[in-house]
């Protein structure tokens, strides 16, 4: 069973644990008296319960869950019942998704869907959420207080676990076009963006160099 010690990461973004089969980590991003829960993997008979951890935390610390977020739609991520409870534990929440989630959403009244991106507001600190395909063609980056939660994109190369199935790979030009696309982030946004990590939790990164980063992501080559 993975275990279930809230870490903090950085500042305003704690790691409530890692759940389902493959350890997929369920955040919680905060500033103020307001946060957004990440992720929305599903629950598994005798591991971590997301919403539980959810809802222990932010009672804890005196949170009122604004918003419920979501990387990408991967079933290891996303759980059409997680959601559910999440939305029912959190009744103020609001769903925001990539657009790409209107398909695997079952009850779609209330969430907010978005296409190329979105920001919000926690506590007057934006968080920004910008839809950009490597690993899935859902792929949301989550930018909140100078961090990037990256999902599960493959960092140094513009290769991914999935090429071998045509079924779930994303073209190679679109995965270029967003490696760009998050290259340009920083100046175009006038943010800081200096840390990294993954939504799994496996990887974390400071003092990055942001652009510098995903033009080595644009790149092809041969990690694995």
């Amino acid at each position: 069973m993975k275990g279930e010690a809230v870490e903090t990461w950085f500042e305003g973004i704690a790691l409530l644990g890692r759940v389902a089969w493959v350890g997929t980590g369920c955040w919680l991003l905060a500033n103020g008296d307001e946060a957004a829960v990440l992720e929305l993997p599903p629950s598994v008979w005798g591991g971590p319960d997301p919403v539980r951890l959810a809802a222990q935390a932010a009672a804890e610390k005196g949170l009122n869950v604004k918003y419920l977020l979501c990387t990408h739609a991967h079933l290891d991520h996303f759980s059409r019942p997680t959601l559910r409870r999440m939305r029912a534990t959190f009744p103020d929440a609001e769903a925001v998704l990539q657009a790409g989630f209107r398909g695997v959403v079952d009850d779609p009244l209330g969430v907010r869907f978005f296409d190329r991106a979105e920001v919000l507001d926690l506590g007057g600190e934006p968080l920004f959420l910008m839809h950009a395909p490597k690993h899935s063609r859902t792929d949301t980056l989550v930018i909140f207080r100078g961090a990037v939660c990256t999902g599960d994109w493959e960092l140094g190369t513009r290769r991914t676990v999935h090429d071998w199935n045509p079924l779930w790979r994303v073209p190679v030009e679109t995965r270029v076009e967003s490696c760009e696309r998050m290259m340009k982030f920083p100046r175009e946004r006038n943010y800081d963006v200096h840390r990294v990590y993954s939504v799994h939790g496996t990887e974390r990164r400071e003092n990055v160099d942001f652009p510098a980063l995903m033009a080595q992501t644009r790149e092809d080559r041969q990690l694995w």
